[in-house]
């Protein structure tokens, strides 16, 4: 299968598809098990239309994924997938760990200056 979309995109799209609490439901309405299009829209009173937009763009994004009803070969499941999010995570967590590095580097200089004795006071400033 031919790769579509760069890495940054995917992440944008997850990103994306997160944005919207209603999506955000839906992927929390699948983590008890697969549901139809219609039982994922029945929350929120939605058409089914407006309920397999929702999906299109999870779909797109990696969350989750459409797999033929096993008791209606002609009608579909919706199931979580968590590829997409691993990703997102993984990014996040590298960032998160960035800052936090960064951050604590800076609390320790700024204790190792208060401790010499520096007076806020006769810092130089930029």
């Amino acid at each position: 299968m031919v790769e579509l979309f760069s890495e940054d995109q995917k992440l944008d799209r997850v990103f994306a598809a997160l944005a919207d609490p209603s999506r955000r439901r839906m992927l929390a309405d699948l983590r008890k098990g697969s549901l139809s299009i219609s039982e994922l829209a029945e929350p929120f009173s939605m058409s089914f239309t407006g309920a397999a937009k929702h999906i299109e763009v999870l779909t797109t994004a990696g969350l989750v994924q459409k797999v033929k009803d096993p008791n209606d070969g002609r009608s579909f499941r919706i199931e979580l997938q968590n590829k997409s999010l691993t990703k997102a995570y993984d990014w996040l967590t590298y960032h998160q760990k960035f800052w936090t590095n960064k951050l604590d580097r800076l609390e320790a200089l700024m204790e190792e200056q208060d401790n010499d004795g520096t007076d806020s006071k006769s810092r130089k400033k930029n």
